[in-house]
C-alpha cells in the first residue's frame, strides 16, 4: 500500500454516475451525500474497481455483499466500523494509504475539524465521501448529492417483488446550480439483471 504511488488524474466513477460527477471525483475534495449508503458505496465504488485502496468509517451496517455488487473490491477495504469521537485522527492516518474515504461522522462537524481533516486530505490528495444523516453536517463540501426522487418497480396492484430502484440524484458544486440526473440504483444483483455497466446494478436510465 505505501509502495503506491498516488495517480494525478481524478479518480473514476461509475459510469453511471458520469453525469452526477462530471470529470470523475476531485482528489483531495470532500462529497456530501445525504442519507444514502447506496449513492455513497456507489461512489466509492468507481475508484475501488479501478484499482484503488478504499476505507469506510463509522458504518457499521456496510452490507459487504451490497458493496461487492456494486463494485468494491472487498480486497482492497478498510473498515473501521465504530471510530467513536477518534474519527478525525482515523481519516486523518487512513489518508496515508487510501485513494477514497466514506465517514459517517457521529455527530455534526465543527468547522475547526473539517478544516484539519481537509488539509491532510488535500496533502494526501485523498477524496472524502461523507454520509450525512441530513444535509449540512460537513462544512462547505466541493459537492452535494441528494437523493431527491426514489421508487421501486416489480410490485403490481398489491403483488409481485421489488426488483428494480430508479432514482433521481441531485447534485450541486460549490457555488454552482443544481442538476438532476435519473439512474437505477439497486444493492443487489440479480443473474438475469439488465445492460449493466460495471459489476453492480447501477446504470443510467433512458
Amino acid at each position: 500500500m505505501e509502495g503506491t504511488a498516488p495517480a494525478r488524474d481524478p479518480l473514476p466513477t461509475l459510469p453511471a454516475l458520469s453525469r452526477v460527477v462530471p470529470g470523475g471525483l476531485l482528489r483531495g475534495a470532500t462529497y456530501e451525500v445525504a442519507a444514502s449508503l447506496s449513492l455513497s458505496t456507489a461512489l466509492l465504488a468507481g475508484p475501488s474497481a479501478a484499482g484503488g485502496w478504499c476505507a469506510v468509517v463509522g458504518v457499521p451496517e456496510l452490507g459487504a455483499e451490497a458493496a461487492a455488487a456494486l463494485g468494491v473490491a472487498l480486497e482492497r477495504t478498510i473498515l473501521v466500523p465504530s471510530p467513536g469521537e477518534h474519527w478525525p485522527h482515523v481519516v486523518g492516518a487512513l489518508a496515508d494509504v487510501t485513494d477514497a474515504i466514506l465517514l459517517r461522522p457521529p455527530l455534526a462537524v465543527r468547522d475547526g475539524e473539517a478544516q484539519r481533516v481537509a488539509a491532510r486530505l488535500r496533502q494526501h490528495r485523498t477524496t472524502l465521501v461523507v454520509l450525512a444523516d441530513r444535509p449540512g453536517v460537513w462544512p462547505r463540501p466541493q459537492g452535494r448529492l441528494e437523493v431527491s426522487e426514489s421508487s421501486w418497480t416489480g410490485v403490481g396492484e398489491g403483488h409481485g417483488h421489488l426488483q428494480r430502484r430508479r432514482v433521481t440524484v441531485s447534485a450541486t458544486g460549490r457555488g454552482g446550480r443544481p442538476h438532476r440526473t435519473p439512474l437505477w440504483l439497486d444493492t443487489m444483483v440479480e443473474p438475469d439483471a439488465p445492460v449493466v455497466t460495471l459489476p453492480g446494478r447501477l446504470e443510467v436510465a433512458s
